[in-house]
């Protein structure tokens, strides 16, 4: 509902408390005198212009074992709850689905449920649990890695697999709700500052936005380094999809050796068997035996291809997509002039199905020595930011096949 306020239409936001505790930050939340707050018996109506962000800061205590509505901004909204592992949880909705992140481990998206079909992969894992490494944990739709390294490390490297940031304690986090270009939404944020001394410090912001009316959500990532030395910078978003056999993969990429390069080392992680070897060795004789996966095939432990070239569109992006035997489609698009490296992660067996169609990053997934080697660590300058943004998700029917005539027509361009 809108609200005449000091002569300006006014957004009104209903913001539900949980708890005795409760803040809205006014630094974040835009200019302070046009911040009003109306105190009902249990909640606050705020009234903020149309274009306005709000920022509302997440605590804890906020959390509770039931889900509660928090946030209300007509068919934006924002519940709270904890699983019951105790970690906490935002479920962002609106009128064709949500979307659960987890505020303070991670940021990670947990799922994304649109026209009654979670995005994310099949896993062991029911719920998010206490743990220290992601991979104790790892049933996620989307992980932040690296910042300082990232991929799978060799018994030469230092760093952790995925790097710092894939299940790191974040010191802040926020619900925001706003409008830009692509109209109004709501979002989850957050700060973690990594500062170890004599060594590196930055500030890793990432995003989560769902808009109105959309299937379709926004991941961004900012990264600032607050050191006065330059800071090696490497980042993936890891989409991770459900895999479905019989779905196909249409992309903005020719389907050739050249732009679609088999990993042929082994994580040390991982122990692959006879028939493991047999497949790997059919995807490196023609990649487009993984356009479709079938019943029957077992990608055990995992396929990787490093996604090389690919085509935009007149925006500069590039779009790919998963097409389900429904017809709906899994999405994504990001511009490759910023995240100019792109990896394909396929594990499908009883116990784990995941469809990574694109990874977004800035370098390719073998560990830290092997990309410095390759020229894909970056060099971040001092104060400087790095900022990416991808926008990934569902598309029903109509939607998929008219994205499928538009990648026909970039790669026929």
């Amino acid at each position: 509902m809108a609200q005449a306020v000091c002569g300006c239409e006014m957004q009104a936001i209903m913001v539900y408390l949980t708890g005795n505790f409760y803040w809205i930050d006014p630094a974040k939340a835009g200019r302070q005198d046009r911040l009003t707050f109306y105190y009902f018996r249990k909640h606050f109506l705020y009234y903020s212009s149309k274009g306005e962000v709000m920022y509302i800061n997440l605590k804890d205590g906020m959390f509770t074992d039931r889900e509660s509505l928090f946030v209300d901004d007509g068919s934006l909204k924002a519940y709270l709850y904890r699983f019951e592992s105790g970690i906490c949880a935002v479920k962002l909705q609106n009128s064709e689905g949500f979307i659960t992140v987890l505020p303070f481990n991670g940021q990670m998206v947990w799922d994304a449920k649109f026209h009654g079909r979670s995005l994310k992969m099949e896993t062991s894992f029911a719920m998010p649990k206490k743990r220290e490494l992601f991979r104790d944990t790892y049933g996620c739709y989307i992980m932040h890695c690296g910042i300082l390294a990232m991929g799978c490390p060799s018994p030469e490297d230092d760093h952790g697999h995925h790097g710092e940031i894939p299940y790191v304690t974040y010191d802040s986090a926020g619900i925001v709700t706003g409008s830009d270009e692509k109209g109004r939404y709501i979002a989850v944020t957050g700060e973690y500052e990594y500062n170890r001394a004599f060594g590196s410090h930055y500030i890793a912001r990432p995003m989560a936005k769902l808009y109105e009316g959309s299937t379709l959500i926004d991941v961004s990532m900012e990264v600032q380094n607050k050191s006065r030395e330059a800071m090696d910078l490497m980042y993936m978003c890891h989409i991770n999809n459900k895999t479905e056999a019989g779905a196909e993969v249409f992309q903005t990429l020719p389907w050739t050796p050249e732009h679609m390069v088999v990993r042929v080392s082994i994580p040390q992680y991982n122990t692959p068997d006879p028939a493991f070897m047999e497949l790997l060795g059919r995807v490196q004789e023609d990649v487009k035996v993984t356009k479709i996966i079938k019943e029957g095939d077992v990608y055990d432990p995992e396929i990787v291809l490093f996604l090389r070239d690919p085509k935009t569109d007149e925006n500069g992006k590039v779009h790919f997509l998963y097409v389900h035997k429904d017809g709906s489609a899994d999405y994504t698009s990001y511009d490759p002039r910023v995240l100019n490296r792109g990896v394909r992660w396929m594990v499908y067996h009883k116990d784990w199905q995941s469809m990574g169609m694109v990874l977004p990053s800035t370098a390719e997934p073998e560990g830290y020595l092997a990309e410095k080697a390759k020229g894909n660590v970056r060099s971040l300058p001092p104060q400087g930011i790095f900022k990416s943004e991808i926008t990934t998700g569902y598309m029903a029917p109509g939607q998929a096949e008219k994205m499928k005539e538009t990648i026909e027509q970039i790669m026929e361009g």
